[in-house]
């Protein structure tokens, strides 16, 4: 059986080597070779896999088939043949930072265990951030917290990281924090210098305090469990450096000091939702006024329906102003030309025009009709058009249904 010496095992320092080709599989454009050796981890284990190049032709996947390991091209490699000598360059910072989440996931796990008694049930290492789920139903500030500094701890400490192969070494000797897949011939056993032992066959730092940092982005409930998202190594530093660059530039466009950024935001928050109320009112008020101004302005006699279209203005303004009309005692129809949205409403003692229990009912199918898409209640309705010319067709066909047209536009 052909089968491919795992370098990234035995010598792990390596980002290059010289290897040979077994067997070359699948098409031309995007050949899958087998080799004698490899520098590349295939994907597996939660990790994805390491990339880089073969003959100078980039890798798109490695994976693992039985002892073979399969590089598959994403580009025509010139010259191949089996048997013929290939150089191996591995994508050292992909390798890293995989190492870093993959080592830093193992001191979560094994420190969420200690301090919750929560047991890591699944691991996935995303390309932004890393994600456990923990048999736990929540996990508070206070958890996370304490988690996160005891973590930091055993860095700032740099325990040892070793990796043990059994057999030769004896499985039932280590305390192991989850048993092993069952059928394996050799299982490698990731310590972390007593703190942890955990069956793993993926890639790892040489010690805890090569990952510098790990931070907790959050917990958030998942299927009955908890799952906590978290970033180690580079990926913590880096993020660390864009948190504070965005805490900088945020308290300079507030005019604050990043010490009192939260106080600030606080009180600029405050200030806003008191503007946006205000505002409201005053849309409130204006609405009221343009009404009343469209009624002085109707032609004697004409009890129609008051019409209003804005070509600046959204569907919540237009909404405002059918319920001004409303509060009048007359019927309202209101367009958004920029939204395309039509909004109609009724004072729910006028049982003439459009009695307050069938408004709805009334205008629903005359929207229907021409593309709209909404619905409402007794005495609001309101519909958003696919095109101006089904907007426009519906506030003839809605005044034509609710009274004799009138007001202003």
């Amino acid at each position: 059986m052909i089968a491919t010496e795992r370098l990234y095992y035995t010598r792990p320092e390596l980002d290059r080597a010289e290897a040979r080709v077994l067997a070359v599989e699948g098409p031309a454009e995007a050949p899958v070779l087998v080799l004698d050796r490899t520098v590349f981890y295939p994907e597996g284990g939660g990790q994805p896999c390491d990339l880089g190049s073969v003959g100078g032709s980039p890798l798109a996947a490695v994976a693992l088939d039985g002892e073979r390991i399969l590089h598959r091209l994403a580009a025509p490699l010139p010259g191949l043949a089996v048997g013929a000598s290939v150089g191996l360059q591995l994508d050292a910072g992909r390798r890293r930072d995989h190492a870093e989440q993959h080592s830093g996931q193992h001191l979560l796990s094994a420190t969420c265990l200690r301090l919750l008694g929560a047991e890591t049930k699944s691991f996935h290492l995303g390309a932004e951030r890393s994600t456990i789920d923990i048999g736990i139903a929540a996990m508070d500030e206070g958890d996370l917290a304490a988690v996160e500094a005891e973590v930091n701890e055993v860095i700032a400490e740099s325990y040892p990281i070793r990796i043990h192969v059994c057999p030769p070494e004896d499985l039932d000797s280590f305390p192991l924090r989850k048993r092993p897949p069952s059928g394996e011939e050799e299982i490698r056993v990731v310590e972390i210098d007593g703190i942890d032992y955990s069956p793993c066959c993926g890639t790892h730092l040489s010690s805890a305090g090569s990952l510098r940092l790990l931070k907790i982005l959050g917990a958030e409930k998942y299927k009955g469990m908890t799952r906590v998202s978290f970033v180690a190594g580079g990926r913590a530093l880096r993020d660390y450096a864009a948190a504070w660059r965005r805490g900088r530039d945020a308290a300079k466009a507030l005019g604050s000091s990043l010490e009192d950024l939260a106080g600030e935001a606080a009180r600029a928050a405050l200030r806003l939702k008191e503007a946006l109320a205000a505002l409201e009112r005053l849309k409130t008020e204006r609405a009221l006024l343009e009404a009343e101004r469209a009624l002085r302005q109707r032609p004697a006699g004409d009890g129609g329906v008051l019409l209003f279209r804005f070509a600046d203005r959204g569907a919540a303004e237009a909404q405002e102003a059918v319920r001004a009309a409303s509060s009048l005692g007359v019927p309202g129809l209101a367009a958004s030309l920029p939204e395309l949205t039509a909004c109609a409403s009724v004072p729910a003692s006028d049982a003439s025009r459009a009695p307050a229990a069938s408004l709805s009912a009334l205008l629903k199918p005359v929207a229907e009709a021409l593309g709209g898409k909404g619905g409402g209640g007794p005495t609001l309705f309101r519909a958003t058009f696919p095109a101006a010319e089904a907007l426009e067709a519906f506030l003839a066909g809605a005044g034509r249904e609710m009274g004799i047209f009138g007001g202003i536009s």
